[in-house]
């Protein structure tokens, strides 16, 4: 397994990770140097390789420009087209990575890799390696999104293997889809569903977590990214919680450090959260989530049954709002339309007993439904099989 150099990108991976570690077979996953802790600390052998690169640094001025389509979709005047450049951020950490993949690939031999959609790295050493690939996607398949030309971007890769862009299967041989309908993309390429097991990495579980709470509880988060990037603030994270803890109810704030002291102070109904405090914790006791939407923190929440408030910022999280909006169980806002009585009036909505969250009981029970990775795994060892000798 190989993962680009975000935890978030990682926890997706873990399960399948454990899965075919509890059928009995060897598993290593490979990253930068910084995402040994992530990797280790889930149980899992990690593989340090290349070296780190700062994920502000390599995507500034990439994200932002990308932020904030208007509610028909169309992007503001000036931003960049959503794409995977030669020169961008998701090829640095490739380039990073990469020699020292095929070279520890060659060293150890595996039967199949597997990756998650921003690690470019890995298909290019599965084709070096002659071995089966994986892509295992985080939730709905944002990519379908995203430009990006094979002969600029994977050409320069595939070469210092004597590879052309055309010999790298970027999408993998399968891909594992953990998306319910109607939030999956459909495709014509191989693919095999897969439960989305929810993992947000080491948590422990705080005394007020353990008796449910005297009022609706409301978690409000930023997720990792944003902070990663750079761009915690633009999602004016203090103006949201003071909206939310206008209600009648508890508003449990999940942030990271950086993202906690820009937050100053906070109403009485207000928590903030001691890390570290996963997701999957705190959200079977809510009413209601307002997030920022990656991948990660929408499918947690989905496979938990709670209605969602999406404060899109980036491409993707845009993207899995419009595809959580399709099912009715959640909605999405514009965060500079966003202001504080039109989010508080949705936020209100969102914790009674209407239609959305009948919606995301229904989404919980079609999670549930798919085969877990533990049922896929002799999807991948077949899939292994086919490994040349």
């Amino acid at each position: 397994m190989s993962t680009w150099g975000w935890r978030s990108h990682f926890y997706g991976l873990a399960p399948l990770g454990w899965a075919l570690q509890a059928a009995g077979h060897e598993v290593r996953v490979a990253s930068h140097p910084s995402m040994v802790a992530p990797i280790s600390s889930a149980g899992l052998a990690a593989v340090p390789l290349g070296e780190d690169i700062d994920f502000a640094e390599a995507f500034a001025g990439r994200i932002g420009a990308v932020a904030t389509p208007d509610r028909a979709g169309s992007a503001p005047t000036g931003a960049l087209e959503p794409a995977i450049t030669a020169d961008g951020g998701v090829v640095r950490f490739a380039d990073a990575l990469l020699d020292d993949l095929v070279a520890f690939g060659r060293a150890w031999s595996p039967d199949l890799m597997v990756w998650e959609p921003f690690n470019l790295a890995a298909p290019v050493a599965a084709a070096a390696l002659g071995v089966p690939g994986v892509r295992h996607l985080w939730g709905p398949d944002s990519s379908v999104t995203l430009r990006l030309d094979p002969e600029t971007v994977l050409g320069p890769l595939a070469a210092r293997f004597g590879l052309s862009a055309a010999d790298v299967a970027v999408h993998g041989d399968l891909t594992l889809d953990p998306a319910p309908p109607p939030m999956r993309v459909p495709t014509t390429r191989p693919g095999q569903p897969v439960r989305f097991v929810p993992y947000n990495g080491t948590a422990v579980v705080p005394p007020w977590l353990h008796r449910p709470a005297d009022r609706p509880r409301v978690c409000v988060t930023a997720g990792t990214m944003m902070a990663g990037a750079g761009l915690a603030d633009r999602l004016d994270l203090a103006r949201v919680v003071r909206s939310v803890a206008e209600l009648d109810v508890e508003v449990v704030v999940v942030v990271e450090p950086d993202q906690r002291r820009g937050l100053g102070a906070v109403p009485a109904n207000v928590r903030l959260a001691d890390a570290p405090l996963a997701l999957r914790l705190v959200l079977p006791t809510c009413a209601a989530i307002v997030q920022q939407g990656g991948a990660g923190t929408t499918m947690t929440a989905l496979a938990h049954g709670v209605p969602q408030l999406i404060l899109p910022r980036v491409s993707d999280q845009h993207f899995n709002g419009e595809r959580l909006a399709a099912t009715g169980a959640g909605t999405w806002l514009a965060p500079e339309r966003a202001d504080g009585d039109v989010l508080r009036d949705t936020v209100g909505e969102l914790i009674g007993d209407g239609p959305a969250r009948a919606a995301a009981a229904l989404m919980r029970d079609r999670v549930r439904a798919l085969p877990s990775p533990a049922a896929v795994v002799p999807v991948l060892a077949a899939l292994a099989r086919r490994t040349p000798t």
